[in-house]
């Protein structure tokens, strides 16, 4: 018990709303109207929704811990990438507040490939993507040996990118992210991509990686076997809002096969459960 209470939150959230409009026209609306209301010091939108709007996230409470590897799931649609956008400030709430305990630097990867130029080479992509996450030239210079290292890439490093495959891409992308030694690493589906023997050693360095103070991962996927194979907890996402917090991340995603499979007869529930096992094994 004094264990537990000795373990830091570095992330709270508390009340968090995010609304989306359908209609891009009314979109383009609404954003010239609360500009304009804001512009005039009167309130910006409404309490509610306005017609043609969905709420991505509602009312979410959330708080990470250090050492935690959080994996975050949901059906498509239920919220997950624009609440990391949300914690990473590339979107911000409509309501809500978000405080960032300690953490003096969250890394976010959407997209691994962002910001690469495949007519550079990997020793000069590194450069690019360290700046993309706000690394310096020094800082850069400081982690090469490590990125050259982590990525494995060996003479490759000074080919061009562009001839590249997939998997080297990934790579080089995540060796620089994780080199920029974060508070909070978050990670939506960049690993999706890769050879199973890098994803291992990736797995294998972020629950090394959480065990220094004040580290904490997020995990945004909905392969259950890497859930299972990483995370030591489970939130799962529905509609904007979280119906399940699991600290054992198997009864967390038992809940979340339930919750997709509910509504279905025994029969189709069945074959739904085996065509699961099958393509995650």
């Amino acid at each position: 018990m004094e264990d537990e209470q000795n373990i830091r939150v570095v992330l709270r959230i508390r009340g968090l709303t995010k609304k989306f409009c359908k209609n891009l026209k009314f979109n383009m609306y609404y954003g010239i109207l609360d500009l304009l209301r804001g512009m005039v010091g009167l309130p910006v939108g409404q309490s509610g929704l306005r017609p043609h709007e969905f709420y991505a996230i509602k009312d979410l409470n959330l708080e990470v811990r250090e050492g935690e590897i959080v994996a975050f799931i949901g059906a498509n649609g239920s919220g997950k990438t624009t609440l990391m956008r949300i914690i990473s400030g590339i979107y911000s709430q409509d309501k809500g507040q978000i405080e960032r305990l300690g953490l003096r630097k969250v890394t976010s990867i959407f997209a691994l490939n962002a910001g690469m130029s495949p007519l550079f080479t990997g020793r000069e992509n590194i450069y690019l993507k360290g700046a993309l996450f706000g690394m310096t030239r020094k800082e850069i210079d400081q982690k090469m040996d490590f990125i050259l290292e982590f990525s494995e890439l060996g003479d490759f490093i000074d080919s061009p990118v562009g001839n590249y495959s997939s998997g080297m891409k990934a790579r080089l992308a995540y060796s620089v992210a994780i080199a920029t030694e974060p508070d909070l690493f978050i990670i939506d589906e960049a690993l999706a991509v890769g050879d199973t023997i890098f994803k291992a050693k990736c797995y294998e360095h972020l629950q090394s990686y959480v065990q220094s103070p004040g580290k904490a991962v997020i995990y945004v996927t909905n392969r259950i076997s890497k859930v299972l194979s990483v995370a030591n907890r489970v939130v799962i996402l529905s509609a904007g809002q979280i119906i399940y917090d699991a600290p054992d991340p198997t009864a967390g995603l038992e809940y979340y096969i339930e919750h997709c499979l509910h509504g279905l007869d025994d029969e189709t529930k069945a074959l739904r459960m085996r065509r699961i096992r099958d393509f995650e094994m």
